[in-house]
């Protein structure tokens, strides 16, 4: 299969070949994204007993048959804080140079569900990687997912999409010299008015090659954000545009003072003040918070698909990214404007025929203009 000699992250053209050659077993094209992947539940669910991880060479369905883990039925909800591993539908016998990445999708880390990808044999998290593998040419195996309803039960089906893969056949993150060129050329950070961010409003990190965003909780007088409430009420991840917010979250209002307490392991929702653009030929990540930062989580979905905040040919000045916050050690104070998190971009290895935001993807978040719940509510 011909990926190009461009290094980069696969589009969704070449993931749709990947099914066909039958590289991804199991997975449909609908399911296929811009830049990745939605991977979907089958019905094979465990409790686990605690969370680890599959030694180099180890098979999932060998760890949950030696006494970890007890079976569990899907028409039953998953409870709060409980670990659960679910195998996933879609199965990999990847070509030689591809591995690919996890990430949860958006309408996962905004209900507070912590879900994270298992590879047999791979002793990591959300990585699927040859270099784990006894075939060293590429990896062949079960996917799997572990699940933890962090604030309230969660009612899943078979063929429920929490979380997703993007292929990659090398690294290919912006050095931070491509960087600066690519965020004059495609103007990749507006403010909430509509105009470019530039000069010295511009924090890009020359150690990483990444962007820094801040937290927004200037809008005086309106929502600014969310704070999950712990409840027994379930949550059934299929029903669309049905809850009542007030029954899972309790809006936030901007501060008098330009600063909020986050307490303890609570989970809130927040929008970055900067709108962000990914042209379409790039994707991009928000990657793990900075522990010299805080000791808090900003992010559980972590992939943004070419054309997220750009469009097809930049109509689009940029949209916000929701931010899935939790503070870990202390109550944290969070003030207006601080550094939150950090965007990384990726090159693609040829532009892909799918653009975010485009109807026949059903792309819920498109024109968020703040901390969007998730698509199960009311609007």
């Amino acid at each position: 299969m011909n990926f190009t000699k461009k290094n980069g992250a696969v589009p969704s053209q070449k993931i749709k070949e990947m099914i066909k050659e039958n590289y991804i077993k199991n997975a449909d094209e609908k399911n296929v994204q811009p830049a990745s992947l939605d991977l979907t539940i089958s019905e094979e669910a465990y409790q686990m007993k605690g969370t680890f991880l599959p030694r180099i060479g180890e098979k999932i369905q060998d760890i949950v048959k030696n006494g970890v883990s007890s079976k569990v039925d899907l028409a039953q909800p998953l409870e709060q804080n409980k670990i659960y591993w679910i195998k996933l539908q879609e199965e990999l016998n990847l070509p030689k140079g591809i591995f690919a990445l996890s990430s949860n999708k958006s309408s996962t880390g905004r209900i507070n569900i912590q879900a994270r990808l298992l590879a047999d044999g791979v002793p990591r998290f959300d990585r699927v990687h040859s270099r784990y593998c006894e075939d060293s040419n590429s990896y062949r195996g079960s996917l799997w997912i572990e699940i933890i309803p962090r604030s309230f039960p969660i009612k899943l089906t078979a063929g429920d999409k929490l979380n997703q893969l993007r292929f990659f056949n090398n690294c290919s993150h912006l050095s931070i010299r491509e960087l600066k060129n690519t965020y004059l050329k495609y103007q990749l950070l507006f403010e909430k008015g509509g105009n470019f961010i530039q000069g010295k409003e511009v924090k890009i990190r020359d150690d990483d090659a990444t962007l820094i965003l801040s937290v927004d909780l200037s809008n005086s007088g309106k929502i600014i954000g969310y704070k999950a409430i712990s409840s027994d009420k379930i949550l059934e991840f299929q029903k669309i545009g049905y809850y009542n917010s007030e029954d899972f979250f309790e809006p936030i209002f901007a501060p008098k003072d330009d600063h909020l307490i986050l307490k303890k392991n609570e989970f809130y929702l927040f929008s970055t003040k900067e709108f962000i653009r990914v042209p379409p030929c790039l994707a991009a990540e928000m990657i793990a918070y900075d522990i010299s930062n805080g000791e808090f989580r900003s992010h559980y979905a972590g992939f943004f698909d070419p054309g997220f905040g750009y469009g097809k040919n930049g109509e689009v000045k940029g949209t916000p990214a929701v931010l899935e916050v939790r503070a870990f050690d202390n109550n944290f104070i969070l003030r207006d404007n601080q550094p939150i998190c950090k965007m990384i971009y990726d090159k693609l290895s040829s532009q892909p025929d799918l653009i975010y935001g485009e109807k026949n993807l059903g792309s819920h978040y498109a024109f968020q203009r703040g901390p969007k719940l998730s698509k199960h509510f009311k609007i």
